[in-house]
């Protein structure tokens, strides 16, 4: 009997292969790897290494050079793997894309930009999402995702590292039920300004956020955004950490979620948080609402006080 790709119902495929889904009845190694999605959207290939702009950017033998380029030509439904270090500022308004580093790791694949005081992406479209890239903040000013109104993004397995100057990493805009998942967030470390997560002034509280499995290191403020009817656990909240020079950078704000800029945050769920340092209570940067439950983080060097247990485990909001 014959081997090889058949229909589901056992049949040999043919050309024009409209007879899906297929399957494989024997052993097959892909020592190049497979590229795709599955997706009914077109993928959209860019390169720093290889890419031309003039390319139809379809497949790793002919990528675009830039990510915009493809952005531009992208739908939604599609998918764009990028791989290589792209120096460019982006806008995007085109919702459902989904970006995808194809190198091995976020070192492979990086997004930064040369000029002080750049926004990496201006993101206006909604239910985007991003995995597997390095975002490197521009100086003096610069911001990674400027999130306007960008509902249901999804940010996962990312990192978001600034230099001296960087402003926000994630800079949100009013979006909501984001999911920011499993990222690393370290030195943007601008006065007053520098925040990994930072939310602006709103006409609507965002909410049905979840913040989970991040590290935040090395920022002088790690989240300060008002949002309401969010989940944020299992993050490593350093108060202690080193600077884009190595300098020790210590957080003013480790997380706030109630303050802000709005000040109407309420209603979320902080929970199985590691706080590594800095005393529990507003003044050291822990703010909630009164209808926020905190319960269940770990905070390492709290006082024995009516917040914690003595092992330090908070079973009560921040004073």
């Amino acid at each position: 009997m014959t081997k090889g790709l058949r229909t589901y119902k056992g049949a040999v495929a043919c050309p024009p292969y409209t007879n899906g889904p297929y399957y494989w009845d024997q052993f097959v190694a892909f020592t190049g790897g497979i590229s795709g999605s599955n997706s009914k959207g077109k993928s959209w290939y860019v390169s720093s290494a290889s890419g031309v702009d003039t390319n139809d950017g379809r497949s790793w033998t002919t990528p675009y050079l830039t990510i915009q380029t493809a952005v531009t030509a992208a739908s939604a439904g599609d998918t764009i793997y990028l791989q290589g270090t792209f120096t460019e500022a982006v806008t995007c308004s085109t919702s459902s894309l989904t970006f995808i580093g194809a190198g091995p790791t976020v070192q492979d694949n990086i997004w930064m930009q040369s000029a002080t005081g750049q926004t990496l992406l201006t993101l206006t479209g909604k239910n985007c999402k991003f995995y597997n890239i390095k975002f490197y903040i521009p100086q003096t000013g610069g911001i990674g995702i400027n999130m306007v109104a960008a509902d249901y993004t999804i940010i996962e397995g990312c990192y978001f590292q600034g230099r001296t100057g960087s402003l926000q990493a994630i800079l949100n805009n009013g979006g909501s039920h984001c999911k920011i998942i499993g990222n690393d967030f370290s030195y943007m470390n601008t006065a007053s300004t520098g925040a990994a997560i930072l939310g602006v002034t709103y006409t609507t509280i965002p909410s049905g956020w979840e913040i989970a499995y991040n590290n935040f290191s090395g920022n002088l403020r790690h989240i300060s955004m008002t949002i309401r009817n969010s989940f944020i656990h299992d993050n490593l909240f350093q108060a202690v950490g080193l600077g884009p020079t190595n300098a020790s950078l210590t957080a003013t704000t480790l997380l706030d979620t109630y303050t802000g800029s709005a000040g109407n945050g309420e209603y979320n769920i902080v929970t199985r948080n590691m706080f590594q340092g800095g005393t529990y209570q507003a003044s050291a940067g822990y703010v909630a609402n009164a209808t926020d439950n905190w319960y269940g983080n770990k905070a390492s060097d709290v006082s024995r006080s009516s917040y914690t247990t003595a092992e330090g485990t908070t079973y009560a909001n921040p004073a």
